[in-house]
């Protein structure tokens, strides 16, 4: 039996990476080109955009791998059928569940793996994604074009003459709430911790009251607009997953998948190879389809975890009863 559950691994193995990989590109696919569409209102380097893709990489393995697994395991398993090496294994005494087997340990490990994805992972790299998100809009605000009107700082008008590399030259900030008007010969942007500064150097600072005019001269003023981070920390995990609870119960569902697809393993995989036709992996894309398409529309109630799972398992079970009692 050994033998047998390492012959079955070794093939299952043998299509999975295959499987995977094409499964990994399409979706890396669309990633990309939403993250692209971010360039239009962000300014983002290569870096950065490359920072994104693996900040979304979590939810791209999370999504593909129970589908690689549930497919891969009904192939690997009906090509043996097709080639009538198991025929001859069924022949000699062994028992379908005895086939079956190794891939219960194997959707157990899988699953295992995404309820550490869905709580740890998932919720880790969406808040660094978030982080990142805030922190460039933010420093979008202190992207200022030379001679143009019209620019705001927070509550402030800003009118910049001309810009040499990283240094404003020649800046006028008005606040018509405050009635307070600056300017100052020379500036530049720079963060402190959660803070983006725009740091002023030697000019003048009138402001009105009443009819009373003040005039400040300053070497250097710093102007602050606070960043909203969010810090990464296992409370903060832990309010993330209480915050998005509907969103999580979704990930539960889709998780339970490996384990639950198991028991649709000998339904669809096997078959006489003389008599019948290899469906596997259409029946494969069928359940599969099924089953994220109930977690996608159910996912908000969280008594649907309770009821899809169970459901699933009792049909996998009525149907092997049909298809494999001739086994």
């Amino acid at each position: 039996m050994l033998k047998l559950n390492k012959y079955l691994i070794d093939n299952f193995f043998g299509s999975f990476f295959t499987l995977f990989s094409i499964l990994f590109i399409i979706a890396s696919m669309v990633l990309l080109l939403t993250i692209s569409n971010m360039t239009a209102v962000l300014k983002i380097d290569i870096w950065e955009f490359l920072y994104l893709y693996v900040l979304s990489l979590p939810e791209i393995i999370f999504y593909t791998l129970p589908l690689t697994f549930f497919i891969t395991a009904a192939i690997s398993i009906a090509k043996l059928f097709e080639n009538s090496e198991l025929i001859t294994v069924l022949a000699l005494g062994v028992k379908p569940k005895q086939i079956t087997k190794p891939f219960f340990y194997l959707s157990i490990f899988v699953t295992i793996l995404l309820l550490i994805i869905t709580f740890f992972s998932i919720p880790t790299s969406q808040i660094l994604y978030k982080n990142f998100i805030n922190i460039k809009k933010t420093e979008s605000q202190f992207n200022f074009t030379p001679s143009s009107i019209g620019q705001k700082l927070g509550e402030w008008n800003i009118f910049i003459e001309k810009k040499d590399k990283n240094i404003y030259k020649n800046i006028v900030l008005y606040n018509s709430d405050k009635n307070i008007l600056i300017n100052a010969q020379t500036a530049k942007t720079l963060r402190k911790n959660n803070y983006f500064v725009l740091s002023l150097y030697k000019g003048d600072l009138y402001s009105q009251k009443d009819i009373k005019l003040s005039k400040v001269n300053f070497q250097n003023l710093e102007l602050n607009q606070k960043i909203s981070l969010i810090k990464l920390s296992f409370n903060t995990i832990k309010e993330y997953l209480q915050k998005y609870k509907k969103k999580t119960n979704k990930y539960l569902i889709i998780a339970f998948f490996p384990f639950i697809s198991f028991f649709f393993l000998a339904s669809i995989s096997f078959f006489h190879n003389r008599y019948q036709k290899n469906h596997a992996i259409i029946y494969g894309m069928v359940i599969s389809i099924l089953y994220y398409a109930i977690a996608f529309v159910s996912y908000k109630n969280l008594y649907a975890i309770l009821f899809i799972i169970p459901s699933f398992i009792l049909l996998a079970k009525f149907i092997e009863k049909k298809r494999i009692k001739q086994f």
